[in-house]
């Protein structure tokens, strides 16, 4: 193999796939780059056999070969590198490759690239679902946090993914709340069966989609696995089988009290009480006043109550728009904080039936947006 490249594509193609690296396999070849040419272009591969992640970046080929890396030593290395041409040489027989730059000269010892997992494709699959890259981010974003992240349920630890004519749905949750987040995809017809990916899988791809341009989606023949693919990159990882909670039975279909508040002000409320209530099993008290006479709406407040018995309290008030009677609720103060943090409305509602009953998070004029808490007892 004979190739030269820019230091800054490389750079960039090697952070990408960094995120596949096993760290604690077994398997010696897992802690490897697979570095091969690829017609007029470079291809760039790592996978923990959960996910697989390979990432083409532009070069001039002289010659066609491959072979397998240490990624760390490997990444290091083009990092610490000067931009410009990097020319990346390995002589037949051999699995050394040879990496020149301006003022650089190393040799990197190999592996068998034959002894690298192939990472499967998405060949003969489902008919590809075409996303936006930003919306995509976006849905990711706003549901991975909500998932479970112990293994005691499988299920609870995946995204649910669902495809319905022109409509996308990402869902998750754990035995306390529940992330729903609905998006466009114009155009689209067709109906697709229900999947679920590892959150951590979407995690990652959030964190090296691009910013922009169009993103298929493609579930394997066997619905074992799906493949995200852009110009530049493939991220595939397996599926997790079981049956998903019934989503639309989890979420409220009414309530008795709405409070609309500024966003940024309900989490520096929330932020406020944060200290407080991490002594005290994350307990927050939301109490919702109209101000006005019993059931009418009007300009109210919305206060925020932490107590820790070895610490001290913390009371917050914030105005709210509140339309129906007072209310008052216990939530757990960190899924409050997880959700105000990824809402970019100027405003957001709580929607409260009871004290017992679920409560409801949601970006003010962002219909396709829906959380869900649970209550803690009213009785600690």
């Amino acid at each position: 193999m004979k190739i030269t490249c820019k230091q800054q594509d490389l750079n960039r193609g090697l952070s990408v796939v960094s995120h596949a690296v096993s760290s604690r396999s077994t398997l010696p070849i897992l802690a490897n780059i697979l570095v091969a040419t690829d017609r007029d272009r470079l291809k760039l591969s790592a996978t923990n056999l959960e996910i697989g992640i390979n990432y083409w970046i532009d070069a001039e080929v002289r010659e066609e070969g491959s072979t397998t890396v240490p990624a760390k030593t490997f990444i290091d290395l083009v990092n610490s590198l000067r931009q410009g041409p990097v020319e990346l040489t390995v002589p037949e027989e051999s699995h050394t490759i040879s990496i020149k730059s301006t003022g650089s000269n190393a040799n990197l010892k190999g592996m068998d690239p034959s002894e690298f997992p192939q990472i499967p494709s998405a060949e003969g699959g489902e008919e590809p679902i075409i996303l936006d890259a930003s919306l995509l981010k976006e849905m990711i974003a706003q549901v991975v946090f909500a998932a479970a992240d112990d293994d005691s349920r499988p299920v609870l630890t995946g995204v649910l993914v669902e495809v319905a004519g022109e409509q996308v749905s990402f869902a998750a949750a754990d035995a306390f709340r529940l992330a729903l987040r609905v998006g466009p995809l114009p155009g689209h017809d067709a109906t697709h069966g229900k999947i679920l990916i590892p959150a951590r899988t979407l995690s990652e791809l959030g964190r090296i989609l691009p910013s922009e341009g169009a993103v298929q989606m493609v579930v394997t023949p066997n619905r074992s696995q799906v493949l995200f693919h852009t110009e530049h990159l493939d991220l595939v990882s397996r599926l997790i089988e079981g049956t998903f909670p019934n989503i639309k039975a989890a979420i409220p279909k009414e309530h008795t009290t709405r409070a609309v508040v500024e966003t940024k002000e309900f989490a520096a409320a929330v932020k406020r009480v944060t200290p407080f209530a991490r002594d005290s099993s994350n307990i927050t008290r939301v109490k919702i006043s109209s101000g006005t006479g019993e059931g009418e709406s009007g300009e109210g407040t919305l206060t925020l109550v932490s107590n820790a018995e070895d610490v001290g309290d913390s009371v917050t008030t914030i105005k709210a728009a509140v339309d129906g009677p007072d209310q008052e609720i216990i939530f757990n103060v960190k899924y409050l904080t997880d959700v105000l943090a990824i809402i970019d409305t100027p405003e957001a509602a709580l929607e409260v039936t009871s004290a017992a009953r679920p409560g409801v998070v949601k970006p003010v004029s962002a219909a396709e947006y829906t959380y869900v808490i649970m209550p803690m007892s009213t009785n600690r």
